[in-house]
């Protein structure tokens, strides 16, 4: 009950306030209300990763529910391809790899290939296959394999999944869903999560058809000591390098201090 008049209230006060962004698409015809338990995350010195809880109303009772989160902001990836070389197993090709987010979640309320299509799923990006679909590779070096592709992107797939960036969970387990229209869940930022802006996608199906989509924003920025190295290596590359050396030779010698001292005893 108190979980049921937490999200009432949320959904309220932010309907009330006017935020976060929310937007429909022309082939959605209902909002998804959403509302975030915060809307910015801040990178200090010793961010260890943080959660974010968002809750919602369902337009339609009863849909299925896909949400997504990404990041504002793609990447290049330099990928290598392990092979044979005479008795030798080394890198024989590199790829430099673009077009594929830099953070990719989803929480669904079961199976995606249960919900939708494989056509609306490839059209909408939801679901790792729409991801390896708009994935672009540039060879750097070596030939060209006809099943390149496919380990270039399973590479991608575990650096992503390891860092916790990427991962699909199907199920109640992480979403769930009150009387088939409140729901709940929570995202996990990791520490490999960088600055910029996130964006929560709320997509509700009905019958394979998409019927209501809402969005939140989630930014992260860097404080303290940690933005002052982040803009100082920016604007200042010579001095902060130098500044660098400096700092690790002072700690060096500082540890030798340290060790000798230890020595004597």
């Amino acid at each position: 009950m108190k979980r049921l008049l937490f999200v009432i209230l949320a959904a309220c006060l932010v309907v009330s306030l006017g935020a976060p962004a929310w937007a429909v698409t022309p082939q959605a015809s209902e909002r998804v209300l959403t509302a975030a338990s915060k809307n910015r995350i801040e990178i200090g010195l010793f961010y260890k990763g943080d959660v974010v809880h968002l809750f919602g109303a369902n337009p339609v009772p009863g849909s299925d529910l896909i949400i997504r989160l990404t990041a504002q902001k793609e990447e290049e990836l330099k990928l290598s391809v392990k092979g044979t070389f005479g008795p030798f197993w080394m890198t024989v090709r590199q790829y430099a790899v673009t077009g594929i987010p830099f953070v990719y979640k989803i929480h669904a309320s079961r199976p995606i290939g249960e919900i939708v299509s494989a056509e609306t799923a490839q059209e909408l990006e939801l679901g790792f296959p729409a991801i390896k679909n708009r994935m672009q590779m540039h060879l750097i070096r070596g030939e060209a394999g006809p099943n390149d592709a496919d380990l270039v992107f399973q590479g991608i797939l575990k650096i992503k999944k390891e860092a916790n960036l990427y991962n699909i969970e199907e199920g109640p387990e992480r979403l769930t869903i009150t009387e088939g229209k409140l729901f709940s869940h929570y995202f996990r930022f990791p520490p490999a999560a960088t600055e910029g802006t996130y964006l929560v996608e709320s997509f509700s199906f009905s019958n394979g058809e998409l019927v209501g989509y809402g969005k939140d924003e989630i930014h992260i920025r860097k404080v303290g000591l940690e933005a002052w190295l982040t803009q100082t290596s920016q604007n200042y590359p010579l001095a902060y390098g130098i500044g660098a050396v400096i700092f690790a030779v002072c700690a060096g010698l500082l540890v030798g201090v340290i060790f000798k001292k230890g020595g004597h005893h």
